[in-house]
């Protein structure tokens, strides 16, 4: 599984498995999530809905995955974490408005240390009425967590 296989084409770099077939990796200096092969599509840091599938693994486990591959790589401590976008990750759970996906972005935000905690998306949650009871209740209690 090593990155630097040569039937690939020169310039994909896995860096996180997301599950299946898919993968995040650097192609030309562009975040891109694709497969074993190649990038598919580029990853827009605003919004990245490629990379819901990393709120399917606790948030300290995808930041221990990243820490690894920077070794890996030979990479500066800290470089990948800082390139992907990981705080967007729920808010594009919470954009796509999807049950699933707001629940494990709850489940992500609750393993992350209360400063990196998004309380704008929480009280978002809080006050809109697509989102179930029991997340509104939940988002509040997070929220209100991060504020002590």
């Amino acid at each position: 599984m090593s990155s630097t296989d040569p039937s690939r084409p020169t310039g994909w770099t896995r860096l996180l498995h997301l599950g299946g077939d898919a993968w995040l990796g650097l192609a030309g200096g562009a975040l891109s999530v694709g497969d074993e092969n190649g990038p598919r599509r580029e990853v827009d840091p605003a919004n990245p809905t490629g990379l819901l599938p990393c709120l399917e693994r606790p948030h300290d486990v995808v930041l221990l995955e990243l820490r690894d591959r920077e070794v890996e790589l030979s990479m500066a401590p800290g470089s990948l974490s800082a390139l992907v976008p990981l705080r967007a990750i729920p808010r594009a759970a919470v954009s796509s408005q999807i049950d699933y996906w707001v629940e494990l972005a709850l489940d992500w935000i609750e393993g992350m240390p209360p400063a990196e905690v998004d309380t704008d998306l929480l009280e978002l949650l809080e006050h809109e009425s697509w989102p179930t009871q029991r997340v509104r209740h939940r988002a509040g209690r997070l929220r209100r967590r991060g504020s002590m």
